[in-house]
């Protein structure tokens, strides 16, 4: 059968959140934007300020209007003393963020117990042995909970005082020091105790990870199909790079794939991560974090065609850039293609109204896209990288519930594989679908 199983219903976005990926991907340049424009500001605030002041104090000099300038000068100053407080306040309340989200108790209806989870019968069936691996699993994490707060206790007082100890060090000696050292104080400590305490859980919710990926995964993918579980398994990047899709990269991570048959296709989703390495770890370059899909078609295209986001640099290729007269898809997309012929035929009104729409309702940004020989491949950024297919909350979520946010995400990541093969029936190459009595004709050209 190649009509999409009934499952468990997918996760939604987080609450607040836009509720269609193409309002997010807006949302996120205004955000940039703002942030770009407010850093420079509180970079060269405090400076046009102070200079604007004396420059009013100058041509105002032997009159009263010179006391105009004063208000300006004191407000710079006051900037510049703020600032510091300001990327400290924040500091600190990112390192508050992280640890109370950690130790969030759930409390919406996808992190009920799996029992409340709206399952199919596929996977209801599966009800009885999941008791037995979800009571294993409890015990396991039952222990490696209470280790994680054995290390919490030892470890964060140890960053705490290595941190203290440091700042002494550094500023016993008398001599003269740039910036506040309360400041420094305080980043040094909150630094220590939130690097041991990253330290002290990470590695028992890692090994929980693990097992809990090993004794549920793959019976929850039977349900969908003939695939496998692979734990850090890469695609083939050879053809995406070499069509321009993805640039040259020389850092590729992957956490989670599937690959196989699912609904009589041959698919691959990678939980899929490219950076090109800079001279350390924070300036490394991201180029794609999120869900990587393949799926092989059985008519090849001709040509090569490409969809990237509006503000990606054009393809170090030779692809031509594709106009096309829908508004919101040329301020979302920029399209390329070696036949614009093709192109235009494979990009129909209908096929980008659906990549459009694909990722609303989940946490992804609309999806990268190219069609390249027998080769269909969807890149779907997550709006929260490395999130998908982990259980929630070793010590605050039991199995049962880790298993509900499991099948969710499942749902999620089969839900778009269902848009995507559902797609392809209006993505035919030109020549297949000239042999298929039937097959809908576009009625405009975009």
């Amino acid at each position: 059968m190649d009509s999409p199983r009934p499952r468990a219903a997918p996760k939604p976005p987080p609450e607040g959140w836009p509720t269609t990926a193409v309002g997010f991907q807006r949302q996120q340049r205004k955000a940039k934007r703002v942030v770009t424009i407010v850093a420079l500001t509180f970079i060269v605030g405090p400076f046009a300020l102070v200079a604007l002041g004396f420059v009013i104090a100058a041509i105002g000099s032997g009159s009263g209007w010179a006391l105009l300038g004063i208000p300006f000068m004191m407000l710079g100053a006051l900037i510049s003393v703020a600032m510091p407080l300001l990327v400290v306040a924040l500091f600190v309340w990112a390192a508050w963020a992280i640890v109370t989200q950690y130790y969030r108790k759930p409390t919406t209806p996808e992190q009920a117990p799996a029992p409340a989870v709206r399952a199919p019968a596929g996977l209801a069936s599966l009800a009885a042995p999941h008791a037995a691996e979800l009571a294993l699993l409890d015990e396991l994490r039952a222990g490696l909970a209470r280790e994680a707060r054995r290390r919490t206790l030892i470890f964060v007082p140890l960053g705490i005082a290595a941190a203290v100890l440091l700042f002494y060090v550094m500023t016993r000696g008398g001599g003269q020091t740039s910036g506040s050292p309360t400041l420094a104080f305080v980043i040094m400590t909150v630094i220590g105790g939130g690097g041991a305490w990253l330290w002290a859980v990470s590695g028992p919710r890692q090994r929980y990870a693990l097992a809990f990926k090993d004794q549920l995964l793959p019976r929850l993918l039977s349900s969908y199909g003939e695939l496998t579980h692979e734990l850090g398994g890469k695609p083939d990047l050879g053809r995406a790079i070499a069509a321009g899709f993805l640039p040259a990269a020389d850092l590729i991570e992957a956490d989670d794939a599937f690959a196989g048959s699912y609904r009589g296709r041959p698919v691959r989703m990678t939980e899929l991560t490219v950076k090109r390495k800079g001279q350390g770890d924070a300036d490394d370059e991201t180029f794609f974090a999120g869900l990587y899909v393949e799926i092989t078609v059985s008519t090849p295209f001709r040509g090569t065609t490409i969809l990237r986001d509006r503000d990606e640099p054009q393809p170090s290729t030779s692809l031509q850039r594709l106009r096309l007269e829908d508004p919101v898809f040329e301020d979302i997309y920029a399209a390329w293609a070696s036949d614009q012929i093709e192109g235009r035929a494979v990009l129909t009104p209908a096929v980008m109204e659906r990549l459009l729409v694909m990722a609303d309702g989940h946490a992804f940004l609309p999806p990268r896209f190219l069609l390249d020989g027998d080769r269909m491949v969807f890149a779907l950024p997550a709006i929260t990288p490395g999130s998908l297919f982990e259980p929630p909350g070793l010590e605050t979520h039991v199995a049962a519930q880790q298993l509900a946010s499991l099948e969710a995400d499942l749902a999620t990541v089969f839900s778009l594989a269902d848009a995507m093969i559902e797609m392809h029936v209006a993505v035919r190459a030109p020549q297949d679908r000239a042999v298929e009595p039937g097959f809908p004709t576009r009625t405009s050209t975009p």
